[in-house]
């Protein structure tokens, strides 16, 4: 039992490595890479055959072009639930000066917040709001097109129809995440072909009469610790300004 334990916490270790190094190198990672950056205590074959384990577990895959390994989308998803949402709120606080907005029409604070939230995530923001005034808000397209991910001009027309015309799919989803808890989805289980290589963050807010949901989308390869921060933190702030203004 104590083997299996420990087999399975190096396991989830090398994982979490692989994805933090993927997410920063935007590239097949492998053993000697992790030994040499993170100085561990095993040697490269051990690491090469826990990377065998990961990959038959359906966590990891191998491109025969390189000695490395990528995440897969399952893999991602492991990942962020060894993340837990307490360690991805509480890693990277922000402060925003929201409070200057109070005397702001609800249109031109919600600009200023995706402005913020892509400013200071990375990524692209959107905010779908609900009721009589329901429309899709987003901010931030040249951060999908500064992705290494989306250099590949059809990839890039999938986003752009997701954001632009097939916008329905995109927004429903976000409208059904309305709870105020923090939901992150991962590739097909974002349920819109056009983003089924993306990962997208969603958070609700519900304020009397104002009820909105506050996303990020970005590549898989997202770093979900900022991110996820991020919004947590923006969407908080917000609260108390929506509070003000109505």
């Amino acid at each position: 039992m104590v083997r299996y334990v420990d087999s399975r916490r190096r396991e989830e270790q090398i994982l979490s490595l692989i994805i933090d190094s993927y997410i920063k190198e935007s590239k097949p990672i492998s053993s000697g890479y992790l030994c040499k950056e993170y100085k561990l205590s095993y040697s490269p074959a051990t690491v090469r055959n826990v990377m065998v384990a990961l990959e038959k577990k359906g966590f990891l895959s191998h491109l025969y072009t390189s000695s490395g390994r990528v995440p897969t989308e399952e893999g991602f998803r492991y990942y962020v639930k060894l993340l837990g949402k307490e360690g991805l709120i509480e890693n990277y606080p922000v402060t925003l000066n929201l409070g200057k907005l109070i005397d702001y029409e609800i249109d031109e604070v919600l600009d200023y917040t995706l402005d913020a939230l892509t400013r200071l995530s990375g990524y692209t923001s959107l905010i779908a709001l609900a009721g009589r005034n329901e429309k899709l808000l987003y901010k931030g397209m040249r951060f999908i097109l500064e992705q290494p991910e989306f250099e590949d001009i059809e990839a890039l027309k999938h986003i752009i129809y997701a954001l632009e015309v097939n916008i329905t799919g995109l927004q429903n989803l976000l409208l059904n995440c309305l709870q105020e808890d923090i939901q992150i989805f991962i590739g097909e289980e974002i349920g819109c072909e056009d983003i089924a290589n993306c990962s997208l963050i969603v958070s609700g807010l519900r304020r009397r009469n104002v009820s909105l949901a506050l996303a990020l989308l970005g590549p898989m390869r997202m770093n979900y610790l900022r991110a996820t921060s991020c919004l947590y933190s923006v969407k908080n702030q917000l609260h108390s300004v929506i509070d003000d203004l109505i």
